[in-house]
């Protein structure tokens, strides 16, 4: 993976890429961190109209319409079932708006009982760039009080989280 055109919002807010790249391509990381950031804009959006609303719709499920996570406000972040809806919906979400990533797989982390103010959920897909594939994995912490999440390369620390929505 190597000379890629940034994104769109990269594009229109003229986002610096690192080292010696330039705004027309970018280097296979600075493609996966402009990945990153649409992955926590989607996440950090919610969907105003509920799935089941659009059934009949199909075409608007798929939409701008539709952009953006469902809001699981009511759901409890202690139950299991409801942890595995949020999984489910993550996948969903990204695999819907996100086309770059395919076979997206989101897993709860469980880590320890000091993290209750707190969710990380791991995000493992396929990234696909014209002819090129590769997996990778992204780390997402949801922050209960807020419901924002902050989204990262998995393994680094992250410096998207105070980049809010």
């Amino acid at each position: 993976m190597e000379g890629f055109t940034p994104g769109f919002f990269d594009r229109l807010l003229g986002t610096p890429v690192r080292g010696n790249a330039t705004m027309s391509r970018m280097t296979a990381e600075d493609f996966k961190d402009a990945v990153a950031r649409d992955l926590e804009a989607l996440l950090n959006t919610r969907s105003v109209i509920a799935e089941d609303a659009l059934t009949g719709f199909p075409e608007c499920s798929n939409s701008l319409v539709n952009y953006g996570l469902t809001d699981f406000a009511d759901r409890s972040l202690s139950s299991p079932s409801d942890r595995a809806y949020i999984c489910d919906c993550l996948e969903k979400t990204i695999a819907r708006h996100e086309p770059r990533l395919r076979k997206v797989k989101a897993v709860l982390e469980v880590r320890d009982e000091n993290s209750v103010n707190r969710l990380r959920f791991s995000i493992t897909a396929l990234l696909v760039v014209s002819t090129s594939e590769e997996t990778v994995n992204f780390d997402a912490l949801l922050q209960p009080s807020t419901l924002q999440y902050s989204i990262s390369k998995a393994g680094r620390a992250s410096t998207a989280a105070s980049a809010g929505a």
